[in-house]
């Protein structure tokens, strides 16, 4: 899929004359020294791919609207042509050819995967950055985990609220193992997909802990953790708990500990482009990237590298940066913001 054209009116610091934009089917460049709204601009596209705001909903509202609502559209092409809205205000209204929609059936419709300038703790940070990268991935191929693990939050919140007031969770007990051990199972299921596109031998990842069936290792889990739960007053597993391990080969050790920083964006960089990969078999739908900064920490070799990897996908990608990252004398779409 593609983007052709997008118009925003009254959208952050986008309060002027409606901004309307023409894209390029290859790679596009939002340029702009900071504070101009290049991630501004990105946030819009997550929200007419599916993915919503990157913060509160309400906070995407310009101060300056008239109304208190901000108007978002773009159209679309490639496997399919269709249009897409939004009124935003302090939720989301979508609308697919002028028909309501919900984010889950557009994600389906027009598939992207996003990378925000903090992913880098995708491979440095807490466990929470790496569920979220394969979570995205479980929402666009089984539409119902996104609700799901919705669900499982709740319960999650339940369970941990009465071991806090030092009372028994087992009555929370059944709906805990069964939402938490499909969410375990799917993340699985959808990791291995990833890891069969990926050369063998080169990084290797896997899911901990490791499990045969969700449901029976968290009812197994809850046997054995009842006493501590209730003196630790707090929940002690779930999928709220898994991990992603990456490891570099031939070094037999961690990719946070074995690579640089521009090293890890290079493998970030591959894993997106792995996971688009899947999407396009999955889908049968080219994906679109969104991409925030993530040329920074590259030197120029690796700046070459990532435009040659990203143009080769003859995907649409849209990457952020404060001037033209690339030396290649290619034309390359998007727009150069002006300061603010």
């Amino acid at each position: 899929m593609r983007i052709d054209s997008t118009i925003l009116r009254s959208f952050r610091n986008f309060y002027g004359p409606d901004l309307i934009v023409n894209w390029d089917p290859g790679i596009n460049l939002i340029l702009g020294r900071n504070g101009a709204g290049k991630t501004n601009l990105l946030e819009s596209l997550s929200i007419l791919t599916g993915w919503g705001a990157f913060t509160k909903t309400s906070d995407v509202v310009s101060w300056q609207s008239p109304n208190k609502r901000a108007y978002i559209s773009a159209k679309f092409s490639g496997e399919e042509s269709f249009d897409v809205s939004a009124e935003i205000s302090s939720r989301i209204s979508l609308r697919v050819n002028d028909k309501s929609s919900s984010f889950t059936e557009l994600r389906l419709y027009a598939p992207s995967i996003i990378f925000l300038t903090g992913n880098l703790s995708l491979i440095d940070g807490s466990p929470s950055a790496r569920r979220l990268f394969i979570d995205r991935l479980c929402a666009l191929f089984v539409p119902p985990f996104a609700k799901r693990l919705a669900d499982f939050r709740s319960i999650l919140r339940v369970r941990s609220s009465l071991l806090r007031q030092g009372r028994n969770s087992s009555s929370t007990d059944i709906t805990f193992c069964r939402l938490g051990g499909w969410i375990m199972d799917i993340r699985r299921e959808v990791l291995a997909q990833l890891v069969k596109l990926m050369p063998p031998g080169k990084v290797l990842l896997k899911f901990l802990p490791s499990i045969r069936s969700g449901s029976e290792y968290l009812n197994d889990m809850i046997t054995v953790n009842a006493k501590r739960e209730l003196y630790a007053q707090r929940v002690l597993c779930g999928p709220n708990y898994d991990d992603i391990s990456i490891t570099v080969a031939e070094k037999g050790k961690s990719a946070s500990e074995s690579l640089s920083r521009g090293q890890k964006r290079r493998l970030i960089l591959y894993m997106i482009i792995t996971a688009g990969k899947l999407i396009a078999e999955r889908l049968k739908r080219s994906p679109i990237l969104l991409l925030d900064d993530l040329t920074a920490e590259l030197d120029s070799e690796g700046k070459e590298f990532a435009c040659r990897e990203l143009a080769k996908t003859k995907w649409q990608v849209f990457i952020t940066a404060p001037e033209k990252p690339f030396a290649t004398r290619k034309k390359f779409g998007g727009i150069n913001l002006p300061a603010v």
